[in-house]
């Protein structure tokens, strides 16, 4: 007859004074590494959906040339065309910052639908819409901080 280990096993354990306490290790192991997933998961999600929405976006900044109210009904034409995000008109209304999808539209569109309405306007700069975001917090907070 094999002797049973599992038959007088609380037997064994009530004279050695085994006892249970707590949670095991894989248990305590599993509860942190999902602590530490979720955490990174935390950080690293938003940015990455941030990162994927923004990533076809550039910016072109435009002086305008000529009167005010042509300019103001070609913005207004403008926001209407596919891939345009966005308009920004600064202060004094002479520099337009336009926000579009380089998968669908380019600087040379762009300047051809300025002409196109009669609002003559120069490309003064293209920059990646992340990065003016980024310049525009550092100036904000340069600013700010005066």
């Amino acid at each position: 007859m094999v002797y049973d280990l599992e038959k007088y096993r609380e037997k064994r354990e009530r004279v050695l004074g085994v006892k249970k306490r707590g949670l095991g290790f894989g248990r305590v192991a599993a509860l942190v590494s999902l602590a530490i997933l979720l955490g990174l998961g935390l950080v690293v999600i938003p940015k990455s959906i941030a990162f994927l929405q923004n990533r076809q976006l550039e910016d072109a900044i435009y002086k305008l040339n000529g009167e005010r109210s042509e300019s103001e009904q070609a913005l207004a034409e403008l926001k209407k065309q596919e891939g345009v995000r966005e308009v920004v008109v600064d202060g004094h209304g002479s520099r337009v910052v336009v926000t579009y999808n380089t998968g669908v539209l380019d600087t040379a569109r762009i300047s051809a639908f300025f002409l196109k309405q009669g609002a003559p306007a120069v490309l003064l700069n293209e920059v990646g819409h992340s990065q003016r975001m980024h310049t525009m917090k550092k100036e904000a907070a340069a600013t700010g901080g005066q």
